[in-house]
């Protein structure tokens, strides 16, 4: 991957892993997206998120792929204030390489868990 990243979320499209969001170097959050395909072997990024969110969750429904909350800090004078939960879902459609904002959950989470069923 391009970028070092940890507490991101990981799901699989079409045969291709992606890995979004999470703290990347100097403690930022990470709206940034990244792709990997292994009949290539190779990282690509795609485009990010509206929001950067450390700790959200990742799921693929109908052939797109949602990110669910996560928390990222609000900022004051360039210190941190408040953790800041996200009530936030974008979906990613891969065919468009594009993101959008879906209906938020009613309660804001982070490190939320998300399966089908």
């Amino acid at each position: 991957m391009a970028s070092a990243r940890l507490e991101h979320a990981v799901a699989v499209l079409d045969g291709k892993l992606y890995v979004a969001g999470g703290m990347g170097a100097g403690y930022t959050h990470l709206s940034s997206v990244e792709r990997y395909d292994p009949a290539l072997d190779a990282w690509e990024a795609v485009a990010p998120m509206a929001t950067a969110r450390q700790a959200p969750a990742a799921a693929v429904l109908d052939g797109k792929l949602y990110a669910v909350g996560g928390y990222n800090y609000e900022e004051e004078d360039e210190e941190v204030e408040d953790v800041v939960r996200i009530n936030r879902v974008e979906r990613f459609d891969s065919s468009t390489n594009a993101w959008e904002e879906v209906a938020p959950m009613a309660t804001a989470r982070s490190a939320p868990w998300v399966a089908l069923l």
